[in-house]
């Protein structure tokens, strides 16, 4: 007799937790279907359910497309990573000014380069390039081949007109803790400061 009562015990237990579940599961739908949906303004209600009215959705006709009705799509600009980089392609020819007598100005006598790093590894040099161009700096990688070094690559800013020009340049690296040098060209040689 006492099997009986505890098999009685346990289907009574097992009932009554199935109530409890499903009248929790009730109160549960029922206020997340009062609560305003997360992605909507407060006190904003979607308009099918305001004042528990169902509204019909009226359709909105979609605005035309730019342009006439046959006309080409516009093609977007495609962008090339590689090109879009400081120093990848050459620069396009600078038009020199004549001036009244057909003479044209003379090229300064001196340029001035700031040089961020030189480097063994082009994978380095090629690093600071893009940590220069992160910064707002363009930068151009040079390969020189010196004697007592092998071959270096110079990472390179400018040309600058004047030392002027240069410092605040050379402030904005030094404030990001480059320390570039001076290198000063005159007539197609290099005198670095």
């Amino acid at each position: 007799m006492s099997q009986r009562k505890q098999a009685g015990g346990t289907i009574l237990g097992m009932f009554i937790g199935l109530v409890i579940g499903v009248v929790v599961a009730a109160g549960v739908v029922w206020y997340l279907n009062q609560a305003p949906l997360p992605f909507q303004a407060k006190g904003q209600r979607p308009p099918a359910e305001k004042n528990g009215e169902a509204k019909p959705v009226v359709p909105v006709a979609p605005e035309p497309l730019p342009g006439k009705p046959g006309d080409k799509a516009p093609e977007k600009a495609r962008f090339d990573f590689y090109k879009i980089l400081p120093g990848g392609e050459a620069a396009p020819p600078q038009p020199t000014e004549q001036k009244p007598g057909g003479e044209a100005p003379k090229p300064p006598a001196e340029t001035f380069f700031l040089q961020a790093g030189a480097f063994q590894n082009p994978a380095d040099a090629d690093n600071l390039k893009a940590r220069l161009a992160l910064m707002g700096v363009e930068a151009g990688v040079q390969q020189v081949t010196l004697a007592e070094k092998g071959t270096m690559h110079r990472v390179r800013i400018g040309p600058f007109a004047s030392a002027e020009a240069m410092a605040p340049t050379r402030s904005l690296l030094a404030q990001n803790g480059i320390q570039a040098g001076v290198v000063r060209i005159k007539d197609g040689k290099d005198a670095a400061n």
